[in-house]
């Protein structure tokens, strides 16, 4: 054992530290004390991985900060911490991992949030430069192996659909496959662009009936009353034209992610608490969450790996 100061190896012990009591040393040449510690799956973060896989797997399966740090005992602050480092290493995960795919299917969709406070209620200044206000999910999911490909926070609109639909291109190493998205006219150039007429692009474009203003159900979304297939690059298969899986996708992410859960007052504080946690359940999703279906994990079906994952070794990859 060497000085992490000087480098110089005449040490001895001196004391211990913690409730651990963790054992401490001091340097017989510069004077300075330190203890050694292994390196940790979570960084800085002194809470043991057991303890931390624990809270990551109950925030994972819909439950909130609060009622998290009352089960476990860890402080709210310390679980958001511990979300924010687990986000960010999921999302290294997935730039690596989640790369050189083939489908032959692939269906995108948006999922509403909101940050700190609703769009109407956001001002001008602060607010708009610290990300308050809508802020959507777009997803794209591998309809055979409902692997998620690619995920994209922000706005909806045509920039946010150019970067994600970049990111999509990135990730897929196929000739030639059908993508399927909803009627928003910002996929027209982001695909046009991003993959020239080297792909099968349709919309799959919903009519609503008029909006219910009164009643006890009036918060309830309106009815979808016609359906119209829309081929817009190539040749896509009729028969492919749907975005029904990312659509029961997105009833997972509201189902496992407390912050998307309409008509509470569930929401996320920050943007980059937003992030952190989509990039925590998407790799959690792709990694080590079996489909009922496919009775492995996607990540599996699409090749990835070769085995289910702990949230354990997620964290620690």
């Amino acid at each position: 054992m060497t000085c992490p100061k000087c480098q110089h190896e005449k040490i001895k012990k001196f004391g211990t530290t913690g409730k651990a009591r963790i054992q401490r040393y001091r340097c017989g040449d510069c004077g300075a004390t330190f203890s050694p510690r292994p390196p940790a799956p979570l960084g800085y973060h002194t809470t043991p991985i057991d303890e931390a896989s624990r809270a990551l797997a109950l925030m994972l399966e819909g439950a909130s900060l609060r009622a998290v740090s009352r089960i476990t005992g860890i402080h709210k602050n310390t679980l958001s911490r511990l979300m924010l480092t687990a986000g960010f290493k999921c999302r290294q995960l997935l730039d690596v991992r989640v790369r050189d795919l083939r489908p032959r299917y692939v269906q995108a969709d948006e999922l509403w949030g909101y940050v700190a406070k609703k769009q109407k209620r956001v001002t001008a200044g602060a607010d708009a430069r610290s990300g308050a206000g809508d802020q959507w999910l777009w997803l794209a999911i591998d309809s055979e192996t409902k692997a998620v490909i690619s995920y994209y926070v922000g706005k909806r609109n045509g920039e946010s659909a150019h970067t994600f639909i970049g990111d999509l291109r990135k990730r897929i190493a196929a000739d030639k496959f059908q993508l399927t998205t909803d009627g928003l006219e910002g996929y027209v150039p982001a695909v046009a662009y991003h993959f020239g007429e080297n792909i099968d692009f349709a919309q799959l474009v919903k009519m609503y009936a008029k909006p219910t203003t009164s009643g006890p159900d009036w918060w309830r979304p309106t009815k979808v009353v016609a359906i119209r297939p829309q081929p817009i690059i190539g040749n896509p298969d009729p028969d492919y034209v749907s975005t029904s899986h990312v659509e029961r996708l997105n009833l997972s992410v509201r189902m496992h992610l407390r912050r998307f859960t309409r008509l509470t007052n569930a929401f996320s504080k920050s943007l980059i608490h937003l992030k952190a946690a989509v990039a925590l359940f998407v790799a959690y999703y792709n990694f080590c969450r079996p489909h009922q279906t496919l009775r492995v994990t996607p990540a599996m079906e699409a090749g990835l790996t070769d085995h289910v994952w702990t949230i354990q070794e997620l964290i620690a990859a």
